[in-house]
């Protein structure tokens, strides 16, 4: 075989390696196994968001009440969605009474956004924000991907304290070629600030997806279903543990950051989860989501099978402790 037959098998394999991956960047049918569609250019548009960092009181448990801080009252605060070329804005209100920041996990912004104790050591002040004081933060979303927001300062306690108390959020950054989704869900999972009170603080679940746990996992939730049925379960939807519900047929995208410091998976049952970011097209091995501190992947996930379809850690022990969750599926 000569030189130029050589090199045509070798940009064969190529391209039926990269059609066989399935690969994804802002692929609307990569769960589908089709080609890409061609990008298209799209002009740059202004998000604006705004931000108020201020106090939530979230009951943990019987007679234990959280004193969160968060963005806009809620644990995580608000999803962030953009599409490549647009430029955000976000003006950030600080209620509370220590200095607070936003800090994002996006690339190729300027230096004076960055919302770090850099900035301060630079002398930019306004990034890192008093109490009782505001600031904009500027952005251009230039690749797509799942990023996520939090508080980066360190004014009393510890940059973890800040964040485990509930200053953070998911950012979402598509292409014009995202796929078009029946529901489009954001789960965090992480370990709960330690700023609660009353006589049950000792039995508030130590980890926490979405700012929600339920106390004694799985179990606990058997002995209510024991001793007040199928409604004593109903009623802790989306009280001690997420919630989400979907027909047969309809395909969620659930976004999955661990913004905690302790290692986390996701396992969800029954439904493949097919990854947008870490492993594009493919499922994850196992069907569980392994997550080190910090990371974080979108995936795909088709109802096939109605049910009450049980997600949660499996790191179990995590699980045990309150770190479980629900997708509810009918026909």
């Amino acid at each position: 075989m000569n030189d130029r037959g050589a090199l045509a098998l070798v940009m064969m394999g190529l391209l039926i390696g990269a059609f066989s991956l399935g690969v994804y960047v802002g692929n609307p049918d990569v769960f589908k196994g089709t080609l890409p569609a061609p990008r298209e250019v799209r002009a740059q548009e202004v998000k604006h968001y705004t931000l108020v960092v201020q106090s939530a009181e979230i009951e943990v448990a019987p007679d234990a009440v959280w004193h969160a801080w968060t963005f806009n009252g809620t644990v995580p605060g608000p999803t962030i969605h953009l599409t490549i070329g647009d430029r955000l804005d976000v003006r950030v209100i600080n209620q509370l009474d220590l200095t607070h920041s936003f800090h994002t996990h996006l690339l190729n912004y300027n230096f004076s956004s960055d919302g770090s104790q850099a900035n301060v050591i630079a002398g930019l002040m306004g990034p890192m924000i008093p109490a009782g004081e505001d600031f904009t933060y500027r952005f251009t979303a230039t690749k797509a991907g799942i990023y996520y927001y939090h508080c980066h300062s360190s004014d009393q306690f510890p940059i973890a304290y800040h964040i485990h108390q509930g200053l953070y959020g998911a950012i979402i950054v598509d292409d014009v070629n995202a796929p078009k989704l029946d529901h489009d869900w954001v789960v965090f999972m992480g370990e709960a600030g330690r700023q609660i009170s009353g006589a049950g603080a000792s039995k508030a679940p130590p980890f926490i997806m979405n700012g929600l746990g339920i106390p004694g996992g799985e179990a606990a939730l058997m002995d209510l279903h024991a001793s007040k049925g199928f409604d004593g379960v109903a009623a802790q939807l989306n009280k001690s543990l997420p919630a989400f519900q979907m027909k047969l047929g309809e395909t969620a995208r659930i976004s999955i950051v661990n913004i905690g410091d302790q290692v986390h998976s996701f396992h969800l049952h029954n439904l493949p989860m097919i990854s947008q970011w870490y492993f594009p097209g493919r499922d994850w091995p196992g069907n569980v989501i392994q997550l080190v501190p910090g990371a974080a992947d979108s995936v795909f996930v088709t109802a096939t099978q109605p049910g009450v379809w049980l997600f949660h850690c499996h790191v179990v022990f995590h699980a045990d402790a309150g770190m479980i969750g629900a997708i509810i599926v009918s026909k």
